[in-house]
């Protein structure tokens, strides 16, 4: 087994995993609850890049239902947003699992 070209196929993938990194940020998801009253946008860094809340969604006496709505939208918008990093980095690794790096 050549140790030289092992060492190149490992900086060659290290590579294409940073550029992919890199890449999550440009990754635009949404998810959404209440039957789109609340949406969230989100990068595939699991960052929130928007939220809208309708204000039908807003009702004084009820913040319950409101904190209940914009979580299950992060949640929603979270879930596609690991999906979406778990392909871009599958893509990069050429589908090689690596432990902790794609799901």
């Amino acid at each position: 087994m050549d140790i030289q070209y092992l060492m190149r196929q490992a900086r060659k993938l290290e590579k294409a995993m940073a550029d992919a990194k890199e890449k999550l940020a440009e990754i635009a998801v949404e998810g959404e609850s209440g039957g789109g009253l609340v949406k969230v946008a989100m990068n595939g860094k699991c960052e929130v890049t928007k939220l809208t809340i309708d204000p039908k969604a807003v009702d004084p006496n009820d913040k319950a239902m409101l904190e209940d709505l914009v979580t299950a939208a992060v949640n929603a918008a979270a879930e596609k947003a690991r999906a979406a990093a778990d392909e871009s980095m599958q893509k990069a690794t050429g589908g090689i699992k690596l432990p902790g790096i794609t799901g």
